[in-house]
């Protein structure tokens, strides 16, 4: 797995895609936080990240079920409903990891996107976690 915008890839307020295709989770809109502003979010601290980072990979995992599913739908109506059914999926894995919320999750991923060193803490953090297994 690489993990060059990870981020923008496993993001929550990014839809599940399929192809070329985006597929638009409905339930998962109405959930979302709003994003933090740029320079608004508070220092991450290395536990944080580590959540950030399982919370991310996790997610990521689903994701990647969910899309081998979607692609073997039958028809349009399947596809949807796995599409929301993945998205509900992903916020459990979120949710489950310990010291990490929606919230900040959304904080932390805005902020890596304009922050090139946090990025770079996130993006190492991550390759650590998969290489360990």
């Amino acid at each position: 797995m690489t993990f060059k915008n990870v981020l923008a890839a496993t993001a929550l307020g990014t839809t599940l895609m399929i192809g070329g295709a985006v597929l638009a989770p409905s339930a998962l809109t109405a959930q979302t936080a709003q994003p933090a502003q740029p320079g608004a979010i508070e220092e991450v601290s290395e536990d944080e990240l580590s959540a950030f980072a399982r919370a991310t990979l996790a997610m990521s995992e689903v994701r990647e079920v969910y899309i081998q599913r979607i692609e073997a739908a039958e028809n349009e109506v399947e596809q949807q409903e796995l599409v929301e059914e993945g998205n509900t999926a992903m916020m459990t894995a979120l949710e489950d990891e310990p010291g990490m919320t929606l919230e900040r999750y959304f904080e932390i991923n805005e902020a890596a996107q304009t922050d090139a060193e946090l990025n770079e803490r996130i993006v190492s953090m991550l390759q650590d976690m998969t290489d360990e297994g």
